[in-house]
């Protein structure tokens, strides 16, 4: 049981000291969007490309946005060495997308707005908290229903439907953080 409590104040802890890790669903949310409105310009040859390269933007757009955000994602605990192998399973999605690709283009959305989520739970056991596997869910499920829902319009939809679901997620991690620092004074526990 004491391992179980050390546990969960390391989680809370490695949550509040990167403000719910913020500046990366907050660049999620810009390269969503920026994905969305490029499907309304781009050819499908082009946008697949396009989202496939700028997809590596997303970490360093998340790093500028850091400090502005008050977001140390950087932060080191005992927990965040399980980051790396969880971001190297959702880059394993990425051999699906192209290959998906070279049968039905129109794949390619969904491949990615699902296949570009998948560490989203494994951040959420690091933080101890469910709103994380709650993006993933709701991304998963909303992503795959209008990919069927709209199949003139999957690079539109899709994209933008998961930018919506970062801007929400942005804003309850606000609120989860307010609640945890206020759970956090009622108990007198400083943050380690």
């Amino acid at each position: 049981m004491e391992l179980k409590a050390l546990l969960r104040q390391e989680k809370r802890n490695a949550f509040l000291k990167a403000n719910g890790g913020l500046a990366l669903p907050a660049a999620g949310f810009l390269y969503w969007l920026a994905l969305g409105i490029a499907g309304l310009y781009l050819s499908p040859r082009v946008w697949f490309p396009v989202a496939a390269f700028t997809s590596g933007l997303i970490f360093p757009l998340g790093l500028l946005l850091a400090k502005p955000l008050k977001s140390d994602i950087m932060n080191k605990s005992a927990l965040t060495d399980l980051l790396l192998p969880a971001f190297i399973s959702m880059l394993m999605f990425w051999p699906l997308a192209f290959a998906g690709a070279q049968t039905n283009l129109s794949f390619v959305p969904l491949a990615i707005g699902v296949g570009m989520g998948i560490h989203w739970p494994v951040i959420g056991w690091v933080y101890g908290r469910w709103l994380y596997l709650g993006h993933a869910i709701v991304r998963t499920v909303g992503a795959t229903a209008l990919w069927y829902a709209f199949p003139d319009a999957r690079f539109v939809m899709v994209p933008l439907f998961v930018s919506g679901v970062y801007l929400i997620t942005v804003f309850v991690i606000k609120a989860e953080v307010k609640r945890a620092q206020a759970e956090l004074q009622t108990l007198n526990q400083p943050v380690v």
